[in-house]
């Protein structure tokens, strides 16, 4: 479909109803969001969001709404959004092409003389400051503290360019706050391609420093100062990683560099980004001096955590366990992972390994005393991990019983992955009160999970799915496809209720909308006569809901 022959692609009835729409100007504002890909606002019985997406030759790739119209490929609201489009874009010079664009202009400014550039680019620095300190910064001398000021500036500038008033930068001014870090990360990576790894590392920590204090003030919901921020530290994470293209006055000072920067406390609040420098830091520790001043500050970042101490400390002693591993040796660092077991990970190391050793005992016990600890601290997630660690246990070591009991557990606990593989331990015959029982435990809470119901479709308990529909009219949305041949008048009757409760709780288009989808999946589970006299009976009910009756009377057109 392209902008120019919609009339080709779209019902005419549609088309209509979109134009109608946009004559009466309900299409209340297009914004490109990026290069091909638009958001409009149609406002029709409410406002509605509709999303195009074109390619260089105005053909629609995509075109999306969120109203409920489900009838078509295009509704009135996507109509009235293309053909405003259209007609916008044809108004608009056609677009040149970029790289000739380009081209153009750089070899009119290789026409120039140098003086005339130079008052240019003065001219420009006069009249912006952001564009000022690009100037500074691309004349300046790479490397030494200059640089880093002045890329320290350009962050700054360019966020208190999309600024409000207060200092506060919303969400749509982000993208344009993040432009100077992102100049600078660029000069980064590029410093990092010329093997200059100090400097990159310290332009990176520019960048990081910039965006933790940026996300103070601003709405990242976009996650774009996050994104940002990661991309500057995987920049350090390559270079640290890499052990042999470093010279050890480079690791030192880089060293040095990150611990110091770790413990700023502009990163109080924001442990995962003082870890991960941390983390970088502690892959520089080559010799005891420099262990020992990381175990300090390690210990001091742990000792400084509010509300996250078990994270913190988790993650702390896993860098040092790598720590002692790659400088005393793996028996060594066993033993220091030995005496941490009070921490998840280090439990599930101790785990694995006495799996690869086949020593089951083992696994279990340490299993059982996870779950201990776990169920003390409230922590539920890991209550089942370590049940799961014995299951398996369990089934490798033949101990069937206990693989059995288990297994119900998790089943109970609303993990359905194990249902089958549990049914498959017993003989058929036997299977049924197993899983009966189960299904009388779970009837016992207040609002049975969702495992309850994927039993009952499994096992086809379909009297018991259709008491459980009965408490709960709404699912018969999800399930009347599996009760409909076995109780078809009870399923009949289930959306009858279910449509007309539906109906007095409706006041809107939309909801009117949902109201008839409804009874289309009534004329799916009972025929086309229940749903035509479900039909009339709303028609009768609401003679003056003109909207309502528009959308019933709608039903049944193609």
């Amino acid at each position: 479909m392209n902008l120019n022959n919609l009339d080709k692609w779209i019902d005419p009835v549609i088309l209509a109803r979109g134009q109608a729409y946009a004559d009466e100007g309900s299409v209340l504002s297009i914004e490109e969001q990026e290069d091909g890909t638009y958001y409009a606002e149609v406002e029709g019985s409410e406002l509605y969001e509709v999303y195009v997406e074109l390619d260089e030759s105005g053909n629609v790739v995509s075109a999306e709404c969120d109203c409920p119209y489900d009838y078509g490929p295009v509704c009135k609201h996507q109509a009235a959004a293309l053909i405003e489009l259209r007609d916008q874009l044809a108004e608009q010079p056609e677009r040149a092409d970029q790289r000739t664009a380009k081209e153009s202009l750089e070899q009119l400014l290789e026409a120039e003389s140098k003086e005339s550039l130079v008052q240019l680019l003065l001219s420009l620095a006069a009249d912006s400051k952001v564009v000022k300190q690009r100037i500074n910064l691309h004349v300046a001398k790479a490397g030494g503290a200059a640089e880093l000021d002045n890329c320290r500036k350009m962050i700054r500038l360019t966020i208190d360019a999309n600024a409000d008033r207060h200092g506060f930068i919303d969400w749509r001014s982000v993208d344009g706050a993040v432009e100077g870090a992102e100049k600078v990360a660029e000069r980064a990576f590029e410093a990092a391609e010329r093997e200059e790894w100090v400097r990159a590392v310290e332009l990176h920590l520019c960048v990081v420093e910039g965006m933790v204090e940026l996300n103070e003030r601003s709405d990242d919901s976009s996650g774009t100062i996050g994104a940002v921020i990661a991309q500057s530290l995987e920049g350090i994470y390559e270079i640290t990683s890499q052990s042999d293209p470093l010279s050890p006055e480079d690791k030192t000072r880089l060293f040095h560099t990150l611990l110091n920067e770790s413990g700023q406390r502009r990163y109080d609040g924001w442990s995962d980004e003082q870890l991960e420098l941390i983390e970088a830091a502690s892959r520089l520790a080559v010799n005891a001096e420099l262990r020992q001043k990381w175990e300090q500050r390690a210990s001091d970042l742990v000792s400084r955590q509010t509300g996250r101490e078990s994270y913190v400390a988790e993650r702390i002693a896993m860098i040092r366990y790598r720590l002692i591993q790659s400088h005393e040796g793996d028996e060594q660092a066993a033993e220091y992972g030995k005496s941490q077991l009070h921490l998840s990970n280090f439990r599930e190391l101790a785990i694995q390994e006495a799996f690869r050793g086949c020593r089951y005992d083992e696994v279990i016990q340490l299993a059982e005393e996870g779950e201990r600890l776990s169920k003390e601290k409230g922590f539920p997630g890991l209550v089942s991990s370590w049940k799961k660690r014995r299951y398996e246990a369990y089934r490798l070591s033949g101990q069937l019983e206990l693989q059995r009991e288990v297994g119900v557990e998790l089943i109970l606990d609303g993990d359905y992955s194990y249902y089958a593989p549990v049914r498959d331990t017993y003989p058929p015959a036997e299977w049924p009160p197993v899983y009966r029982r189960m299904l009388d435990q779970m009837e016992k809470e207040a609002w049975p999970r969702t495992i309850y119901t994927k039993i009952l479709v499994e096992e086809q308990e379909h009297s018991r799915l259709l008491a459980y529909v009965r408490k709960q009219p709404g699912r018969i949305e999800q399930f009347y496809s599996y009760l409909h041949k076995v109780f078809p008048g009870e399923v009949a009757e289930l959306f009858h209720s279910y449509i007309v409760a539906l109906a007095e709780q409706s006041t809107n288009r939309k909801e009117y909308k949902n109201v008839c989808r409804v009874i289309r999946m009534l004329q799916q589970a009972a025929g086309s006569e229940a749903a035509q006299n479900m039909t009339k009976l709303l028609l009768e009910t609401y003679p003056n809901r003109p909207a309502f009756r528009e959308e019933l009377l709608n039903l049944g057109k193609p």
